[in-house]
């Protein structure tokens, strides 16, 4: 056994990319235009950034880079007014030009009123001629999908879809319901600032509680409002490391349910999520549970829900932590949209924290 170098590959930096002298990348794919690689179809000309909307991140952006030997000038022109880049214009290359990030965003004061989807097309100029964008790849075009919307005003808190996503910070609930109060109990939640691996976690409390079910249990519970309608919407918990401290005869268990808000309470879906010891080995599961310092992010850990979205409108999401072990630190409702990384989807909107049209929190970082 030896160390030994993997292959390399050079770029021949005195000759200029077959596609021309300008590139053109952007936010979430591998792939870059005009031209052909692995991550992109034959001679394809075209890339699509992930969607705008009032309730996601207010923008996204393509990078314009040097492929070539000479500076190059280049242009880009949205179809839609009301879509906005941060440039315009700027030159590439290794003498005065440099790469440039370019971002997009939509005036939303000036988009059409209502609901409706749209799809902004940028395209792109070079001013060097057939050495910008060479003759046998086509114009490049940088597609924006947009989705102008905007919820009720009765919606006055909670969580609001984007990109097909809902994420929530656990300690970020609207309210506890908790059934058991006319019995006088002293169980709650306990919320663990600064405790995991992003904003915090929230446990049954005290340590003492004896397991609990649905009907005695307090819940925690958020308010969210969904755009898209599924027939299966994944809610995903990210929860804390542990396993079945009083046995596998007793597991630690949690319970969800998503029903539309001022109905009744859909059936709580159960989960047993830390699997039996395997003889005297630790849980399936359990490496990649420490590794990661999290259950829920590998595909075998057992702590998805599913749920049927007949309609766009507001729902309650019901969670309980059934033993004080049961730490949730984030929730992941996928109706189509996530998209893999290792902390999850970024927090969603909030009503009343966030503005509309002007949500500066951070986008996602895939992996690959």
């Amino acid at each position: 056994m030896r160390n030994v170098l993997p292959a390399m590959a050079y770029v021949q930096s005195a000759v200029s990319s077959i596609a021309g002298n300008v590139g053109i990348a952007v936010e979430g794919l591998n792939a870059s235009i005009p031209g052909d690689d692995r991550y992109h179809s034959n001679s394809g000309n075209t890339l699509v950034l992930p969607p705008l909307d009032p309730y996601g991140p207010s923008t996204r952006w393509f990078d314009v880079f040097s492929r070539g030997t000479r500076d190059c000038d280049w242009t880009a022109k949205t179809d839609i007014s009301w879509v906005k880049l941060s440039k315009s214009q700027g030159t590439v290359g290794p003498g005065n030009g440099t790469d440039t990030r370019v971002l997009v965003s939509v005036d939303w004061s000036a988009a059409p009123g209502g609901t409706n989807s749209t799809t902004a097309n940028i395209k792109f100029t070079a001013g060097c001629g057939k050495e910008g964008f060479t003759t046998w790849y086509s114009s490049p075009t940088v597609q924006v999908p947009i989705n102008v919307r905007k919820v009720p005003s009765s919606f006055t808190k909670g969580f609001i879809e984007s990109d097909k996503t809902v994420t929530i910070e656990a300690p970020n609930y609207q309210r506890i319901h908790d059934p058991s109060n006319a019995t006088g109990s002293n169980i709650t939640y306990l919320t663990l600032e600064n405790y995991g691996r992003t904003a915090g976690g929230v446990t049954l409390w005290p340590q003492t509680a004896p397991p609990q079910t649905p009907s005695t249990a307090p819940a925690l519970e958020y308010d969210v409002y969904l755009f898209t309608a599924v027939p299966k919407v994944n809610v995903t918990l990210y929860l804390s490391p542990t396993q079945n401290y009083l046995s596998d005869k007793t597991p630690l268990q949690f319970a969800v349910s998503l029903f539309p808000a001022g109905e009744a309470q859909a059936q709580p879906q159960l989960v047993r999520f830390v699997p039996d010891n395997i003889g005297p080995d630790l849980p399936m599961g359990w490496a990649r549970a420490v590794g990661d310092s999290i259950w829920g992010l590998d595909k075998s850990h057992n702590t998805t829900t599913r749920w049927d979205v007949a309609s766009e409108g507001a729902y309650t999401l019901r969670v309980w932590g059934l033993a004080p072990s049961v730490i949730v630190q984030k929730i992941v409702m996928d109706l189509g949209g996530v998209r893999s990384s290792y902390l999850g989807p970024p927090e969603s909107f909030l009503v009343g924290r966030d503005q509309y049209g002007a949500n500066n929190r951070t986008s996602f970082a895939p992996i690959g």
